[in-house]
């Protein structure tokens, strides 16, 4: 397993990193909202390609610069889900994982861009991965919403938090098998974050919760949004 490394958060790095992907966050939708729908499909048929083009390129990398393991390498951590998600997102428009973007691989990209932690290193290459990677969960489902105009049904939030349960399952038998610490399942991150409480496996118990309630908080826009629409 590859030593992590982690970027403190508020230094003059993390601000440089952090300024630059906020500003293409808000590149990509502002400059698409006004655009035809033959643009805005095309380029999301644009962005769907090139998230899996990046999934199977950066394994390549791993291989290349001697840092692929079976134990970190996998696309099993919950970004990579999602971000794998978001080429179904983009190419289909499906409900179901568009939701589970919005209300799950948001919250996640949001977070490993506020406390990042490096499993591979930090060359050049592999920070501007996973600031790509962690910047696109946030930029997609801004994009669905702002631009392709998707927008979560009732209760949606709850649901994405069941299906996460599928994932936790999954993994967590994969990360049995490996030996591997896939979505954190296993070992608690080494990042400093006010949700991680407690050992193993009382912090998965608080991530779990951290989900939930972020989850809810993403939704409240769309229940009074409906809700004044209504009225």
């Amino acid at each position: 397993m590859n030593e992590h490394v982690v970027m403190l958060p508020f230094s003059n790095e993390w601000f440089l990193w952090n300024s630059i992907t906020t500003f293409f966050i808000i590149l990509i939708t502002v400059v698409s909202r006004n655009a035809k729908p033959d643009f805005k499909n095309k380029l999301a048929i644009i962005m769907g390609v090139f998230i899996a083009l990046e999934s199977i390129l950066i394994q390549f990398y791993y291989l290349k610069v001697g840092v692929w393991t079976a134990q970190d390498s996998l696309p099993l951590h919950l970004c990579r889900l999602m971000w794998f998600n978001s080429i179904i997102v983009l190419l289909t428009r499906n409900q179901i994982a568009f939701e589970l973007l919005l209300f799950v691989g948001m919250i996640g990209g949001l977070h490993s861009m506020l406390t990042p932690e490096f499993t591979h290193g930090t060359d050049p290459v592999l920070m501007f991965d996973y600031f790509i990677v962690h910047g696109g969960l946030i930029a997609i489902p801004l994009y669905c919403i702002f631009v392709l105009g998707m927008k979560p049904r009732k209760k949606a939030w709850f649901k994405s938090f069941l299906y996460l349960q599928i994932f936790v399952v999954i993994v967590g038998l994969i990360d049995y098998a490996l030996d591997a610490n896939y979505m954190y399942l296993a070992v608690k991150p080494n990042v400093e974050n006010p949700f991680l409480i407690g050992d193993w496996p009382f912090y998965i118990i608080g991530l779990e919760l951290a989900t939930l309630l972020h989850a809810f908080l993403v939704y409240i826009p769309f229940y009074f949004k409906n809700h004044f629409l209504k009225e």
